[in-house]
Parts: structure tokens; sequence; C-alpha cells
């Protein structure tokens, strides 16, 4: 067996492999518990992903082994992490993204048409599914048709042996974390709007992990439709800044991310009961803001009432701002304190200003001892935020604080592929290895690389090729990735190709002389630097981030459409990077 002494969440997945090689060829007399070969089989088809405080993150290879595994395997896995290890674990499986068994699928022929039916019954069993949005939350981001309506329904209790059956939600991918809790219990239109203070907060040792249901897919909503140009409404009146493409269900987990996705989803299903406050740090374009919306979409998919907040840390300070020359202090103070979830986005940003964060620090304290839930991202741990005040810092890392990576090529690679499912354009692998290989660091700059070719095959009706996507690549390759591009190198190039002035992209003219550069300038700056959306905003007059989302959105499209705007965003990048050269 593996050694004890290896630190155990360093090496737990090389462990795990060498116990259950253990446990498949043990006869039941060595301290495992006896299994069968169906078992055997299925255990072979889970490989373990990490180990997060006790939280064992395995992947199953289909979505159908998922279920089973947490149907016939749970109990025993507890058993032989507590014997083996000393470990009393809570067990998250997520399912492969790759193309696995269908659902109904049994593991193998011989297991028996018995056992194949019982796996049917439990994979149609179940309620709604949540996919990218489908359950009526919209997004300001970009502006567009309504995604869809709510179709949030009660998951139905399963009935097994004359007892209501345990209920989890699945989303499809990913790690699924559920409390012990009966299918009538999580019925979303029951659930409280937030943990009430006679609640008991479950701790992790207390957590089971449930049988899954599979649940049936609705009508899915192509990620290529326009999302609505306002706020989703809550049920409770209020709105929120949702984007409805980030979602979980099309949240690519890999090795980089795994444990992280996990924590979202955890404290988006159990607010305030598990990580309080949720801090998710990392290098800008791995996946924290998709990360971010997830979690309220979820949230919101379980408890319709909740009153959640997405904002960047930038609209906090102006909001706060605005507050004090309005006079309504204390309508700021209600607005923010009277929240289930608080999201904060690059809480970084919140540096220098002593003023938001002495109100920050005052909210912040008031959420948490209401028992609701904060998360926050940054581009750095909360140790490394030297210019935030320390008793900021020490209540950041009063919580869990985990990390976004850089994704590995597998992963890389399957981002992609879930590109060409959501848009319906089709990459070959050889172009994607392409693509991933050059393209480390930033999955912003993966799927912007993805976006030209994809446009140069649109517009000149071109196959894609090794050799066209290294041609269309050229100008974004590895040798301009040590140029350091500011938001000035792209308005200096943006003002004198189209002969306007900084003065009229900043203004309200609304000519389309100006309009057209602006949003260019916009959407240049966001592939070429690497500023958040309020940051861009900032440079173009103060503008709100929803404003450069859209402009981004209009020049993709258009790329993808008309040859002359194409060949003006690649005329213009290389004339940046020259400029940026100096």
């Amino acid at each position: 067996m593996t050694e004890p002494n290896l630190p155990l969440h360093e090496h737990f997945p090389a462990m795990w492999a060498a116990i259950a090689n253990e446990w498949k060829n043990s006869d039941g007399t060595d301290g495992y518990p006896h299994i069968s070969q169906r078992h055997k089989t299925l255990l072979s088809k889970i490989n373990a992903v990490g180990l997060m405080g006790n939280i064992v993150v395995f992947e199953a290879d289909s979505r159908y082994t998922k279920s089973e595994v947490e149907r016939l395997l749970t109990d025993p896995i507890k058993q032989v992490l507590k014997s083996q290890l000393d470990l009393k674990a809570t067990l998250a499986i997520s399912a492969s993204n790759g193309v696995g068994q269908s659902q109904s699928e049994p593991v193998e022929d011989s297991f028996g048409e018995e056992e194949a039916q019982a796996g049917d019954r439990a994979n149609t069993a179940g309620g709604q599914r949540l996919h990218g949005g489908e359950h009526g939350v919209a997004h300001s981001d970009e502006h567009g048709d309504d995604p869809s309506a709510d179709n949030s329904q009660a998951p139905q209790p399963d009935k097994r042996d004359g007892h209501e059956a345990e209920h989890t939600f699945d989303h499809g991918g990913g790690s699924v974390f559920s409390n012990p809790t009966t299918a009538a219990e999580l019925d979303p239109r029951t659930l409280p709007a937030y943990p009430q203070e006679s609640d008991h907060a479950p701790t992790q040792d207390e957590w089971e992990f449930l049988p899954a249901t599979e649940q049936p897919r609705t009508a899915e909503v192509k990620l290529t439709q326009a999302p609505s140009a306002a706020p989703a409404q809550q049920n409770n009146g209020t709105s929120i800044a949702l984007n409805p493409k980030h979602t979980f269900d099309n949240f690519v987990i890999g090795s980089s991310n795994s444990l992280t996705a996990a924590a979202c989803r955890a404290v988006a299903e159990f607010p305030a009961r598990s990580y309080n406050p949720l801090f998710i740090w990392g290098e800008s374009g791995l996946g924290k803001t998709h990360l971010l919306h997830a979690i309220g979409h979820y949230a919101l998919q379980l408890r319709p009432d909740m009153k959640i907040s997405y904002i960047s840390s930038e609209e906090l300070t102006n909001d706060f701002i605005n507050s004090i020359a309005t006079d309504s202090r204390e309508a700021f103070k209600r607005k923010y304190r009277s929240l289930d979830m608080l999201i904060v986005d690059d809480i970084q940003f919140l540096q220098g200003k002593e003023s938001t964060q002495e109100e920050f620090f005052h909210t912040f304290n008031a959420l948490k001892d209401s028992g609701k839930q904060i998360v926050l991202s940054s581009d750095r741990p909360p140790k490394q935020l030297t210019t935030l005040e320390d008793r900021l810092r020490t209540r950041f890392e009063g919580g869990l604080i985990t990390d976004v990576q850089t994704p590995d090529l597998e992963t890389r690679i399957a981002i992609l592929t879930k590109k060409d499912e959501a848009e319906g354009v089709y990459l070959p692998e050889e172009v994607k290895v392409l693509i991933a290989s050059r393209y480390e660091k930033s999955i912003r700059e993966l799927e912007g690389a993805r976006i030209r070719i994809a446009a140069q095959s649109s517009i000149n009706k071109e196959p894609i090729t090794e050799e066209m996507a290294t041609r269309v690549m050229r100008d974004m390759l590895p040798e301009d990735q040590d140029v350091n591009i500011l938001p000035k190198h792209v308005i200096d190039i943006v003002t004198e190709y189209f002969n306007v002035t900084h003065a009229e992209l900043e203004g309200k003219s609304r000519a389309k002389r100006v309009v057209h550069p602006r949003k260019i300038a916009m959407y240049l700056c966001r592939e070429l630097t690497d500023l958040s959306l309020p940051k861009v905003g900032e440079q173009f007059g103060d503008r709100d981030h929803t404003t450069v989302m859209h402009a981004e959105r209009n020049v993709r499209k258009a790329m993808t459409e008309d040859r002359q705007i194409f060949d003006q965003v690649q005329s213009l990048s290389q004339k940046i990077k020259v400029h940026a050269r100096g």
C-alpha cells in the first residue's frame, strides 16, 4: 500500500489508486469490505481528482457510472477511506466532460437485466436540470433577447422500498454537494431564502453525498442565442446582472480548477453553511468570473426568492460614492446588508479607497454575523493584498481560500471543444491542439484566437486547416506575448486609424463615425490587455461594464459577417503591437 507518511492532500490521487487496486484484488478478508465483480468494474471507472479538507473529489467516466457509484459504492468507499487513511470523508463525484456511456447504459453487459433496469430507474427519476440560461436568470452583460423563461420545477420524490429517497441536484459534469435532506425538503419552492438562525449548519463531517437521480434535459437554449439586455428579475423583485452563458453546466472542469469548482457548488447549494467567505484567486482570464456567475445562477435555481448581488469592486465603489453625493448612505447600507448573498469580483481594486474599505468592512461584518454568504475574487491571495487594511485581509482569510490555476493542455482543448458545441462551428482536432499549445496562460486569449479563425473561415468560405489557423494567428503568436500593451496604445492607434479624438471616444456622441471606433477600441482593449470590464469602461468616459460587453459582442459578431471589419481588427491589432514595442 502507499506509504502512510506521505502528505495526504498532496499525494491523495496516487494513494487512492493504490488503495483501489488493493481493494479490487481483495477477497474481503483483509480489512476491505467485500464487493462484487460489478462493483470492482465501477471502481475502475472512477479516478481521484483531489482532497479538499475532508471532501474527496472523484471523476467518473460517464454520468451512468457516476449515478451507479453514488447508489452502490458511497458507503463502502467512505468505509475504506476511514480504515485505510483514517479519513472521515464526504464524497463529491463528477461526470467526465468527455463522451461517456449513455445514462441508461449498463457498465457491462454481464451486469444483468435487473440491475440495468434499476440503473434506468435511477437515471430517469428526479427533477429539473439546470442548463445555460434555462432558469430565467438573464444578464445585463450583453444585449439581446431573453434566453428563456423560468423553467424551475420542484424535484419529485423518488420512492424506494416504501421510503422517500434522498435527493441530490445534478447539473451535469462537476462535483455535486448534497445535504442529508429529503427530496421534499430540497424543493426550491420551500427552501428558505437563506439559512435561518435556528437552522442547524452541518459541518463537513455531517454532510452526506447522496445517491443521484439523473434528471431529464429540458429544451436546451443555444449558447449563441443573444442574452437579455436587462438584468434578471429575481422572485423578490430585485435584479441581478448574471451572464446566462456562465453556468456550472458549461464550465469545463480540469485539474487546474476542480477543487475550486466543487467549493463554488457547495456554497451555492448551502449558503453560509460551509465556506464563508469563499475567496477565489487567480490570474486574469482563467474563469474566476465564470464561477462567480455560476454560483449566482445555481443559488437562484435552488432558492428563487434569494436576494443576491453580483458586483465588481469598481461598481461597489461608484455606488458608495453616489450614496455620499446624494445623501443616501442609509439606503446604501440597506441595499447591501439586506442581501442573502454578496458576490464581489476583483476585490483587489478596493486598494487606496479608504472610505469604501471602511464601509465594506462594516457590510462584511453585518452579513457574516447575520449568516449570509459572501463570495470574493481577486488576482492574488489575501496575504498579498497589502494595500488593503489588515482587518479586511484577516476577514478574507477566515473562510476558504482557493485558487484557479492555468489550465493544462487537455483542459484547454476541452474548452475549445465546448465552444465548438455551443456555437456550432467545429474546429479540426489538430487546429484545436495548435491553438491550445500557443495560448497557455489565458482562456480569454484562447477563445479570442478561436473566434478569429472561425471568422476567417466564415468570411472567406475557407476550410479550417492548420495552415489557415497558423496564418490567422501569425500576429498573435508567442513572440508577441512579452509586449506590454496598455489602453493608451490601443486608443492611440484607433483614434489615428479612424480619425477621431480620444475626447470623442470618451464622450456621449452616438454618431456612427464615433460609435464604431469606440466599440472596436473596447473590443481590442479586452483582447489585447488584461483589464477587467469595469477598467476598460473607465478608459471610455467611465462607461458601465455592460456597455463594454455589448461592444465586445457586437464586434465579435460583425467580424464573422463583414470582411471589412475583420480586416480592420487584424490590421489594428498588428499596429497596436508595433506601437507597444516602441
